[in-house]
């Protein structure tokens, strides 16, 4: 049988997915800095560039993506919080 899964638990568990997604962009954007570089000094050849303009895509859209899970993460802790403050609360069953 599932487990509803309570409002505190949904958003500690959002929060960890915003972080791992900010994760992905720091080694994204480490990953983009290191082929520019070796751009600016003109040591990409073809593969080389297609790899940095990829990189380049996949940063901007997994920035997106992390935007994103924050903001969820921030709407759950906001209703967490006015949740807590009303005292309503939605039991989970286990």
């Amino acid at each position: 049988m599932p487990m509803l899964i309570g409002m505190n638990d949904a958003s500690n568990e959002s929060e960890a997915v915003a972080d791992a997604l900010w994760a992905r962009v720091r080694r994204l954007i480490a990953l983009t800095q290191e082929l520019a570089e070796a751009e600016a000094l003109g040591e990409l050849e073809v593969d080389g560039q297609a790899r940095l303009d990829r990189a380049r895509v996949r940063l901007g859209r997994a920035v997106e993506r992390a935007q994103m899970a924050d903001a969820l993460s921030d709407q759950l802790a906001d209703v967490t919080a006015a949740r807590a403050r009303s005292g309503a609360h939605r039991p989970s069953l286990s």
